[in-house]
């Protein structure tokens, strides 16, 4: 007889990864979706291991080990979570105060070879008709896994009146050797392992909830996240959004979604239908584009989008750029013909007083980057607006 798992997240992408190593192990493996199903599911089945996400709709993973403490649940569990690893260790000392059999746990977005690890020997010991005893945790530093951090964009020529804090969100990776796996490397990991759509909603959601506890100190900022491209021809996604933002207690407006232009011309077909109707709800868009934004103006006039967002590391290239007439003239127009279509213009990836003094020549509306703010985190950001050092117009530490 098979030994059997249930794998409760929300997350339909991760749990399908999760089965299918699973299931490669030899377990039979059942998935739920929604946490106010775990309970009665594990009554029913008994399943002789139960990974278990912390955030699910319904009902949160503290409210289920609670739960099944009460029924005497004698399953091994693993607890999984792209919180961070602090949180995933407070939860699993809550559970063995319960008596509940917690063993290891899962930081998302996790490999393949992490979660075979976690359930070997789960799967060994149910051959042997029995449940393995809750073994000591090899001691970790806390400080690793899913990171979100932000980085300000400073006004520099705002076209209308706007929220006076804007901040991009920026996800890392902290591995546990002390290497940091960049936003790039991560989307490019994401990618390779079909877990990308679940690890936007994480970095998504984690972004909510800390504007959500902002908002409490009085501070409101809007906030620019980008999202896989499989968002973008799901025609669920403006509904998917719009309830993430209202489960946090957040407004629509302050929710900047962020694409690329690859993804607008490559798209182009569907992408209309799921960006009409996300600007319908409340939501910005903005695309950041490659080169100097050329060839982004033909789209304008059909797509509802607010911002234009352009990577100046590219300048570098040039010599002198900083004296370059015809650059400084083809970003000039750019920002020109945008601003009269009512789009705002943003520099990213400002990284020295040269780059942020030509941005300001060229009519740039908005900077973001190292010369700006560097990244930092969300407690960071409330100690830089209590000092009133949280970089939003020209006068700005760093943005003068």
């Amino acid at each position: 007889m098979k030994p059997t798992l249930l794998v409760a997240d929300d997350e339909i992408e991760i749990g399908e990864i999760i089965k299918t190593v699973a299931e490669d192990l030899g377990f039979e493996v059942t998935c739920v979706n929604e946490g106010s199903e775990v309970v009665a599911l594990v009554n029913r089945l008994k399943p002789d291991v139960i990974v278990l996400d912390l955030r699910m709709p319904g009902s949160d993973g503290v409210e289920i080990i609670r739960e099944l403490s009460r029924k005497n649940c004698k399953s091994g569990i693993l607890l999984m979570s792209g919180m961070d690893q602090r949180t995933l260790s407070s939860v699993q000392s809550l559970g063995r105060e319960n008596h509940l059999d917690i063993g290891s746990t899962l930081t998302k977005p996790m490999s393949l070879d992490a979660i075979e690890t976690a359930l070997s020997p789960y799967f060994r010991s149910a051959r042997e008709n029995r449940v393995p005893i809750a073994a000591q945790p090899t001691p970790v530093p806390f400080d690793f896994g899913l990171a979100v951090h932000y980085q300000a964009e400073s006004l520099i020529r705002p076209l209308h009146e706007a929220n006076p804090q804007r901040l991009r969100v920026r996800a890392q990776w902290h591995m546990d050797d002390n290497r940091v796996i960049s936003a790039g490397q991560l989307t490019a990991m994401a990618d390779e392992c079909g877990i990308g759509k679940g690890l936007s909603k994480m970095v998504l959601a984690q972004a909510l909830e800390n504007v959500r506890v902002w908002s409490n100190q009085d501070f409101t900022p809007e906030i620019s996240v980008q999202l896989d491209d499989s968002f973008l021809t799901d025609l669920s996604t403006p509904d998917v959004l719009a309830m993430m933002a209202d489960q946090y207690y957040v407004p629509r407006e302050l929710l900047i979604i962020e694409i690329t232009e690859k993804s607008l011309t490559d798209k182009q077909d569907t992408i209309g239908d799921v960006l009409s109707r996300l600007r319908i709800k409340g939501f910005k868009i903005a695309v950041a584009v490659e080169s100097q934004g050329e060839n982004i103006l033909p789209l304008l006039d059909n797509l509802p989008i607010d911002q234009i967002v352009i990577d100046i590391t590219c300048v570098n290239q040039e010599t002198n750029f900083t004296n370059d007439m015809e650059l400084e003239f083809l970003y000039s127009s750019l920002t020109s013909v945008t601003n009269k279509k009512g789009i705002t213009v943003c520099a990213d990836n400002v990284n020295s007083q040269a780059q942020l003094s030509f941005v300001k020549k060229c009519n740039f509306n908005s900077a973001r980057g190292d010369q700006v703010l560097p990244l930092t985190s969300a407690n960071n950001i409330l100690s830089l607006v209590r000092e009133t050092k949280l970089p939003s117009n020209p006068n700005s530490q760093n943005g003068s």
